[in-house]
């Protein structure tokens, strides 16, 4: 092999690497797997608007006790962490971890269960769905 057939080969080894780069960049940018949010999930599973949950999980300060990743200053300790809701199998131990319990939970919490310290925060069903639709975004 020439000197000159070494160069075309390694020029061509270049440009192959390359593809193969770029091809799985535009690959993994695509894919939700690495996004912190896919909001699309969110409201195709509640019918609600994550935009507005995540305005509203702010406007009832839900942050002062929760970590909420994407809401401003949530970094409350004394409730649980809401960051990987979507992943979550159950919430508070016994409840299935579904759209409709969660809306439940958040339009009255003292009737899901009697004596929690989370309060009833006086939220309409569709602000529910909305908050609900940005908890179940967060991966």
């Amino acid at each position: 092999m020439s000197r000159r057939d070494a160069v075309f080969n390694l020029s061509k080894m270049k440009e192959l690497v390359v593809f193969i780069l770029l091809t799985l960049t535009l690959s993994l940018s695509a894919c939700n797997w690495f996004r912190d949010f896919d909001f699309e999930r969110g409201a195709r599973l509640t019918r609600g608007d994550p935009q507005l949950g995540r305005k509203q999980l702010a406007m009832h300060s839900c942050s002062s006790c929760h970590v909420i990743p994407g809401v401003p200053k949530a970094d409350g300790t004394r409730g649980p962490s809401l960051a990987h809701w979507y992943g979550r199998r159950t919430f508070l131990s016994t409840f299935p971890n579904t759209p409709e319990n969660m809306e439940k939970w958040l339009e009255r919490p003292s009737h899901r269960k009697p004596g929690t310290t989370m309060p009833d925060l006086s939220v309409s069903s569709q602000e529910s769905r909305d908050m609900t639709a940005y908890l179940f975004s967060i991966n």
